[in-house]
């Protein structure tokens, strides 16, 4: 871990140098402990497999303490009511941090198994290769298979790549760009186009919402995707749109567990989305959605100025059925209001969308800023947004 933190703040020779040696003193240190091949394990461990183990030892670590102070209160309850309060309080205090743990003990296993990975990568490729492989991977389904591919991705400039604020750069995305531009994205038949329609305009900005190449490809068995959405609000004295739970912007994979986790890695500024809920899917069978799909890149707050969110999750751009996706929108405006709705499912991809709701505080006006706000400015939903209903929704079937 510390051979990775040290090696993000680095780039070129100097983080390939400080790669190198810090894989060598790990595997040397696994060797001295009596490892028997300290590179295949190494290369084998896998942090995020012992999670439930994690999570289950730290519960009875929590659950052995708790009993421990209730037999201690049991003694001195009668001899010094003082201290028996602050043992109740103290038991208070651990039942606050049981679920404090959680919440967060998957996402610091999340992160070490990131930071491992960084490594394994290292030494898998004998040197050459970074995380930025590994996101590569994920985003297109396509495994670098030889050093002269590797290189090219590279050299291409095809690899999302991260720079000094720690964030994911966008791609190049003016009109004037056309051949940058054609390293990272080119348009195919029967996927969605990311250039933009307006003759006159200078710019593509969903080619810009992207770091490193952009692949289009069906979405595949298996696959899961999400999509937040919510009610109009006011963030900062700016009022932002309702966000609708149909639409072309998708993240791919589980849905973030924390509005931070939400904001910084899929860059969704507060000017964008007001949250609230969100919808998830699953791709079942062959007929996925043909998407463009890649790595979020970084975005700077315009119209809410003053946040900045580095990107670096993988997200998927692609329309359903128009019919269909007012029908999604329509679900999700139910559900937000409280009318129980089921499934909505599209007979066209065989995607079964299910509406959730966050129960985030915390995510509007917070996230990415110099500053903290106060909290009087942070997140106000408009009235009436939010109304209880009693009308239920039963599961909803769109033929296209």
């Amino acid at each position: 871990v510390k051979v990775a933190q040290e090696a993000a703040h680095l780039a070129g020779a100097a983080k390939a140098a400080h790669l190198l040696a810090g894989a060598k003193e790990v595997i040397e240190f696994l060797n001295r402990i009596g490892v028997k091949n300290a590179e295949k394990w190494l290369l084998s461990l896998r942090v995020g497999d012992h999670l439930n183990a994690l999570t289950l030892k730290f519960a009875h670590l929590m659950v052995t303490l708790d009993k421990i102070l209730v037999k201690a209160r049991n003694k001195v309850a009668s001899l010094a009511p003082s201290l028996a309060k602050r043992i109740d309080s103290l038991r208070e205090g651990f039942a606050k941090v049981r679920e404090k743990g959680k919440e967060m003990i998957p996402l610091a296993v999340k992160e070490l198994d990131q930071k491992l990975r960084e490594i394994q990568a290292y030494i898998r490729s004998g040197g050459e290769t970074t995380s930025r492989l590994a996101l590569h991977e994920v985003a297109t389904g396509e495994r670098v298979v030889t050093r002269a591919e590797e290189r090219r991705l590279i050299e291409d400039g095809a690899l999302p790549t991260r720079n000094s604020r720690g964030g994911f750069n966008q791609n190049p995305s003016r009109t004037s760009d056309a051949d940058e531009i054609a390293k990272v994205y080119k348009h195919e038949d029967g996927y969605p186009s990311l250039f933009n329609s307006n003759p006159a305009a200078k710019s593509h900005e969903k080619i810009a919402a992207f770091s490193g190449k952009i692949v289009n490809r069906p979405l595949k068995d298996g696959e899961q995707i999400f999509r937040f959405f919510g009610p109009p609000r006011t963030t900062h004295g700016v009022d932002v749109g309702e966000a609708f739970a149909g639409g072309g912007w998708w993240g791919v994979g589980p849905a973030p567990r924390t509005a931070k986790e939400w904001r910084e890695y899929a860059a969704v500024l507060d000017s964008f989305n007001g949250d609230g809920f969100f919808v998830t899917a699953k791709v079942v069978g062959n007929k996925g959605p043909k998407a463009a799909v890649g790595t979020v890149s970084e975005q700077f707050g315009k119209q809410i100025p003053g946040q900045y969110l580095p990107g670096g999750a993988t997200q998927a751009f692609f329309y359903l059925d128009k019919a269909f996706s007012a029908a999604l929108s329509k679900a999700g405006q139910d559900f937000a209001k409280g009318e129980k709705v089921s499934k909505v499912v599209d007979t066209a991809t065989g995607l079964e969308f299910t509406f959730h709701k966050t129960g985030w505080t915390d995510a509007n006006g917070i996230w990415g800023y110099i500053r903290a706000p106060g909290t009087a400015t942070t997140q106000t939903a408009r009235v009436g947004s939010r109304e209880r209903a009693t009308k239920e929704n039963n599961q909803v079937l769109v033929h296209p």
